[in-house]
């Protein structure tokens, strides 16, 4: 069976890559500290399992948020049980009245919604900013060509006591292509395995600072949220900070 974000991806991801998504959090309080923002709805696409969310809540903020995966939804609303979560795609999201708006781990990449590409992500931000108070932030990290690490053929493992991971990546003409195989250890020992199978359009960060600009925001592009985290890719990877002018 081939899932997108099952319950052992959305478990292992929670558990064990979630520090990114704390790091963006740490950065969108800051910001919005900055500008005067402290209350106000935060609209967090590609919530996940909730970690930003909750720590957006923790700051003073109510949260909507929407993810793709079923399962990672679940998750959020356990751990961000007072945010406002819904299972569907970023590029269907209403966002409301905000004061950010975020899009963290490569969200605006996945291509499982085949709507995926620039004009896509040109028309989240123009929503975004549409949303936005004066002042607001639209901050989200983007996959660049060099993701697979230069590479046009990778193959990485993660072995943990009781599931292990292994993924095929191929990245060619600004696509990446990963196979994943889950073998997950059930109470009675046996492992239970999964298949994922999903794409990411690769952006130029060029192009991408051209459509927030387009649409409105002054952009800035940092090489982290606000430091490199144990999961941050090495290479081909971007975070964005669009800021809605107040005048």
């Amino acid at each position: 069976m081939t899932e997108f974000y099952g319950a052992e991806q959305a478990a292992m991801h929670h558990t064990c890559f979630g520090d990114l998504a704390a790091d963006a959090a740490v950065l969108v309080v800051e910001r919005l500290s900055a500008a005067g923002l402290s209350e106000g709805r935060v609209t967090d696409l590609g919530c996940g399992s909730g970690i930003l969310s909750a720590a957006l809540i923790d700051a003073g903020y109510t949260v909507d948020g929407i993810d793709l995966s079923a399962d990672m939804i679940e998750l959020a609303r356990t751990n961000a049980p007072t945010g406002e979560f819904t299972v569907g795609s970023v590029h269907d999201a209403a966002i409301r009245s905000s004061v950010a708006v975020t899009a963290t781990g490569e969200v605006l990449n996945y291509a499982v919604d085949p709507r995926a590409g620039l004009d896509a992500l040109t028309s989240v931000a123009a929503r975004a900013f549409d949303a936005l108070a004066p002042g607001g932030v639209f901050a989200f990290d983007i996959s660049t060509p060099g993701r697979n690490l230069g590479a046009n053929v990778r193959h990485v493992f993660h072995d943990r006591d009781t599931w292990l991971l292994g993924m095929h990546a191929t990245e060619t003409d600004h696509r990446l292509e990963r196979r994943i195989v889950i073998l997950s250890r059930e109470a009675d020992g046996r492992y239970r395995r999964v298949d994922e199978h999903y794409e990411l359009v690769l952006y130029d960060v060029d192009a991408v600072t051209d459509a927030l600009e387009t649409v409105g925001f002054g952009a800035e592009v940092r090489p982290s949220f606000t430091q490199a985290t144990a999961s941050q890719p090495p290479s081909g990877w971007a975070v964005f900070v669009g800021t809605k002018p107040r005048d």
